[in-house]
């Protein structure tokens, strides 16, 4: 959301524009049946329209615990983040909204747990580094 000054007040939120789709992007924003993969380059604007259908999916009446959306990195995690609440008004706690990796540690720590098995943890870098230390040390041993 950008946020301009407003003459008599403090900082007002403005929607951010959303340009015209072009013929890919609105076949993103039109498919209705089943999953939906969406690649391209950099800078085509793929997180963008895809939020945008999630939004739209969402204001449909689609549940949104059923919808994931699936960005690069935490940047763009956030954006999107930002865009949805924007696009619908209001806040929804079930919005999953991911990076690839915390998909990836979602589904392992999902799979650890219905198996009994000790879910996973997230090192910083000074716990991986000490772990790199550690099993390179046992190598040698």
């Amino acid at each position: 959301m950008t946020l301009l000054s407003v003459a008599g007040s403090s900082i007002a939120p403005v929607a951010p524009s959303v340009p015209t789709p072009d013929a890919q992007q609105q076949r993103v924003l039109t498919h209705r049946a089943g999953s939906l993969l969406v690649t391209g380059a950099a800078g085509t604007g793929k997180t963008a329209v895809l939020t945008a259908r999630f939004a739209e999916r969402v204001a449909a009446g689609s549940d949104p615990e059923r919808i994931a959306l699936v960005v690069a990195g935490p940047r763009a995690r956030f954006e999107a983040q930002e865009s949805l609440l924007a696009a619908l008004g209001r806040s929804l706690p079930a919005l999953r909204v991911t990076t690839i990796h915390g998909l990836a540690f979602q589904l392992v720590t999902e799979r650890t747990s219905t198996r009994g098995d000790e879910p996973p943890t997230v090192l910083d870098a000074t716990a991986q580094f000490a772990r790199v230390q550690q099993l390179l040390e046992e190598e040698r041993e």
